[in-house]
């Protein structure tokens, strides 16, 4: 058996949180390892502008989930629990004061990078594809629409799941998640007016 055991499945999660509710200090970990990619995919997704700040976000609503376990009712699924206190966090930062950081016009930063040169064994970084392309087009979504848009199209959840996240009827995640989809085609069409 190695070092470190693969993630339980979604059924284990139940199990593990009974243990973890029993007072048994390990049983938390295999649920951050069954939800840690996930998690950080939706916190960097919601984050907008603030990026940067998504591992230090990601462990902060792990804290806060283990803190408030014992409280945790299990009347939804543990994701569906966690989820929700991630998109409630991640409403706080959005609301604190933003980071200090100094913005470099994309003309600079790609000659900074043509500049760079590599050291032996070290790889540059990728040029800028249709990942970025999303990036920055979620950047221009407002948080509601780029966090139903991240739940939906790349977590994959259900209507019903976003739903149980959210607190609303999966109707009213439908509309929602319509007006994301065409805020999002809008601001494609804006950023391509502009390069043409």
């Amino acid at each position: 058996m190695g070092l470190v055991s693969p993630p339980p499945e979604a059924h284990d999660d139940s199990a593990w949180v009974a243990r973890c509710k029993a007072g048994d200090p390990d049983a938390f970990e295999p649920l951050v390892l069954r939800h840690a990619g996930r998690l950080r995919r939706l916190v960097w997704g919601l984050l907008g502008e603030r990026r940067e700040e998504a591992e230090d976000v990601v462990q902060e609503i792990f804290l806060k989930a283990y803190l408030a376990l014992p409280r945790f009712r299990e009347d939804a699924q543990f994701s569906t629990w966690l989820y929700r206190i991630a998109v409630n966090h991640c409403r706080d930062v959005g609301r604190r004061a933003p980071p200090p950081h100094v913005e470099l016009d994309e003309a600079r930063q790609e000659s900074l990078a043509d500049e760079r040169s590599a050291e032996p064994g070290e790889e540059l970084p990728p040029a800028p594809g249709r990942g970025e392309e999303l990036r920055r087009l979620l950047g221009e979504l407002s948080e509601r629409q780029r966090r139903i848009l991240m739940m939906r199209e790349i977590e994959g959840l259900s209507y019903e799941e976003i739903g149980g996240i959210l607190r609303i009827p999966p109707g009213t995640v439908r509309s929602r998640l319509n007006r994301a989809r065409a805020g999002l085609l809008r601001a494609a069409g804006r950023r391509k007016e502009g390069l043409s």
